[in-house]
């Protein structure tokens, strides 16, 4: 896997490899992470594919390459600091790969599994997968699979409502599992309005984050309950 040397362009925005490599660790440092120089790579690739392939499916609907480092890239790995060593993770409606993708690329450790239901984007998955090289990962478009394994991890970040994603993500969850809801500036609306359903479930709070995304400052709130 060789460096790309052609500039990323995304509709007008070009960016070349060196701009890329700053602003991605620009980036990732204000979220206490260091990225390797293959990791940086990695990034890079999963840019011009995602871009490349934007033209021929709707995978997503940025309009500039910054767009995607700061609001796809960055927010996915701040799941980071909940993911145990070795765990296993299930991203629910994977789309483009957020945030299983970024994730697997900075955490070789975990095992991941990508659920997403449109098969043109789980051939997108399968194929950024063979071009990083990633172990210890997978692609599912199956609804009848989700219910057949158990993981110590279930993240949603563009999967719909909370409810929806509680009424997929528990039984896809271990007994001691965690539930990770990657939520925008309403989240905790959202949290309270079905904070019975949650008691009716039989799941915890164990907490509710609020921060705000390096260089944008976006507000996001990331969930995490547990069954009790």
């Amino acid at each position: 896997m060789g460096k790309l040397s052609k500039p990323i362009r995304f509709l007008d925005s070009y960016l070349n490899y060196e701009e890329f490599c700053i602003i991605l660790n620009t980036g990732v440092s204000r979220l206490g992470i260091s990225l390797t120089p293959q990791q940086v790579l990695s990034f890079h690739l999963y840019l011009n594919e995602l871009i490349l392939w934007n033209k021929r499916i709707n995978l997503i609907s940025r309009t500039s390459t910054q767009d995607i480092i700061f609001k796809d890239f960055l927010d996915s790995l701040t799941i980071g600091k909940y993911l145990n060593i070795g765990v296993s993770m299930a991203d629910l409606g994977s789309g483009a790969g957020f945030p299983g993708i970024p994730i697997k690329i900075i955490r070789p450790d975990i095992s991941v599994s990508l659920f997403e239901m449109k098969r043109k984007k789980g051939y997108f998955l399968k194929h950024i997968i063979r071009c990083l090289n990633l172990k210890r990962i997978d692609v599912h478009w199956d609804q009848g699979k989700m219910s057949e394994q158990s993981f110590d991890v279930v993240v949603s970040r563009a999967f719909g409502s909370l409810a929806r994603f509680l009424l997929e993500g528990i039984p896809m969850i271990k007994p001691s599992g965690l539930l990770l809801a990657m939520k925008g500036r309403r989240g905790k609306e959202e949290l309270k309005r079905n904070f019975s359903l949650l008691q009716e479930m039989g799941l915890g709070l164990v907490f509710c984050d609020h921060f705000k995304l390096p260089i944008l400052e976006h507000e996001r709130v990331i969930i995490g309950l547990r069954k009790v």
